[in-house]
């Protein structure tokens, strides 16, 4: 234990089980969200977790032993950090989840959270909750529009739901959540905007039954996300306050997401073989065999993107020594040598071999080339000159290695170049900024396109000619969705 937590920093050491506390303010305990002692309180996360996980198993059970064909679930919250959702997913027959956004979540922020409860058991799930108009509990408890309501529906079915629900039917005449939205408003009467939209989208979802039901996304792109990274990358004391895991994820998830290309959320024990390109972005705690998941899948042909703050530590946070990213340094083929770290205020710059420029920033490895090309380089501070963005052959694959917080259009760069060599696709040949998903069964292929960008957006004309299974009618190349509307389109297999 001492081993594991590092008790000799600050001069901690364990002489008696009876000595081990609950990490707290007082002993070796949290600051904020960070914490003097990372091994004692990564453990006692992965202990609630699990006990959690057990209390739901318990009740599973007893459930199962009265009635063994009930199918059992329990309401997910999208990223929560507080629970292992891959590990919960091993324990429940349909994974389920509530999805509330708020006024400014954007839909990429959505559709990923979509994704990664898609991924928990790559398997269709359910929409548990939502409000059909608005919430009660956030800072600002906006409705939404006219429309809103059902595009957000068609969004998580096209991300993998098999179900529309909404919390409540009704709206509680007391308690702390009394003004959250509900299908019948405390006016008691169908006469309203909420009813009569619920009511519409009933019948269309009604209209064409169970045809779209159990119906598979297949991707060729996979992210990775990891409660115990999540865990130990916020627990961590340095390089920077502002670096949170979910946001760099969504990073990467965005690019997917704008250029229609279908995109897995991955555990990182998953089988990585049927993927052409992974994304692990901030990989900062490497254990178990991710190490050899990671080579055997870039050998046999694959693509891999890494970020910083990769294959720092090991499962208890302790630091693999020898020079980071420590396990991952062959496979990468580099050494960064130091981290630096500068406030949001200063900036620094990528020049990429192909003379194109970006500004990077939050934090910026010092790196070495061990094997690997350098596809950018820092153009300021004492390190300018040296790689910031690098790529390595190992075996038949490839490996990415950002360095840095590149701009959007810095990250768009080097991720068309990695989805390239990975080969690829978008849904469709054309640009579009319609959110385009598509989900297959045996005999069909639906496309859902759903219009969030808040002005008119034509219909793809790759698309046209397939029937809109909402209406029937066949696509025109000269259609357009207005805001917030929605189009399935069905093509046989």
């Amino acid at each position: 234990v001492n081993e594991a937590w590092n008790m000799e920093f600050w001069g901690h050491a364990l002489y008696d089980w009876d000595e081990i506390v609950l990490p707290n303010a007082l002993g070796d305990g949290f600051l904020g969200d960070r914490t003097n002692f990372a091994g004692i309180s990564l453990d006692y996360r992965r202990f609630i977790s699990d006990s959690y996980l057990d209390c739901y198993k318990l009740e599973r059970d007893i459930i199962h032993r009265h009635n063994p064909e009930t199918v059992i679930t329990t309401n997910l919250m999208g990223t929560y950090k507080g629970l292992d959702y891959f590990k919960w997913a091993k324990e429940m027959d349909i994974i389920s989840w509530d999805n509330y956004p708020a006024y400014d979540t954007l839909p990429a922020q959505t559709a990923m959270r979509h994704d990664l409860m898609r991924g928990l058991k790559d398997r269709p799930f359910l929409i548990m909750e939502q409000t059909p108009s608005q919430q009660n509990w956030q800072k600002y408890n906006t409705l939404k529009r006219p429309g809103q309501m059902r595009a957000l529906s068609y969004q998580g079915i096209a991300h993998g739901a098999d179900s529309v629900q909404y919390f409540q039917l009704r709206r509680s005449v007391g308690g702390c959540e009394k003004f959250h939205g509900a299908v019948i408003a405390h006016s008691g009467t169908e006469n309203t905007r909420v009813f009569r939209e619920v009511a519409q989208l009933g019948k269309e979802l009604e209209s064409f039954g169970t045809s779209t039901l159990r119906s598979e996304k297949h991707s060729e792109a996979g992210i990775l996300f990891d409660w115990e990274n999540y865990w130990a990358l916020e627990y961590t004391s340095g390089p920077c306050a502002d670096l949170k895991y979910v946001p760099q994820i969504q990073q990467y998830y965005d690019y997917f997401y704008e250029h229609n290309i279908s995109v897995d959320m991955l555990p990182v024990d998953a089988d990585f073989s049927r993927y052409k390109i992974l994304c692990a972005p901030v990989l900062y705690m490497v254990r178990g065999s991710m190490k050899e998941s990671l080579e055997a899948f870039v050998r046999n042909g694959g693509v891999l993107v890494l970020t910083y703050m990769s294959g720092i530590v090991g499962a208890s946070d302790n630091v693999y020594l020898g020079g980071y990213p420590g396990p991952l340094r062959d496979l990468a083929g580099i050494w960064v040598e130091e981290i630096d770290s500068l406030p949001p205020e200063l900036h620094n710059e990528i020049h990429f071999s192909d003379g194109s420029h970006a500004e990077c920033n939050l934090v910026y490895d010092q790196i070495h080339l061990e094997g690997a090309e350098a596809l950018g380089e820092y153009t300021r501070d004492f390190y300018a000159g040296t790689p910031s963005v690098t790529r390595n052959r190992f075996g038949n694959g490839s490996v990415y290695y950002i360095g840095t917080q590149p701009d959007k259009a810095g990250l768009t760069h080097i991720l068309d170049q990695a989805a390239a060599e990975s080969q690829v696709h978008s849904l469709i040949p054309e640009a579009s900024e319609l959110e385009i998903s598509c989900r297959e069964s045996g005999d069909t292929r639906f496309y859902y396109l759903i219009n969030f960008s808040g002005k008119e957006q034509p219909v793809p004309k790759s698309l046209a000619g397939k029937t809109d299974l909402i209406t029937g009618v066949p696509s025109a190349a000269e259609d357009v969705l207005m805001p917030w509307d929605v189009k399935i389109l069905a093509e046989a297999l």
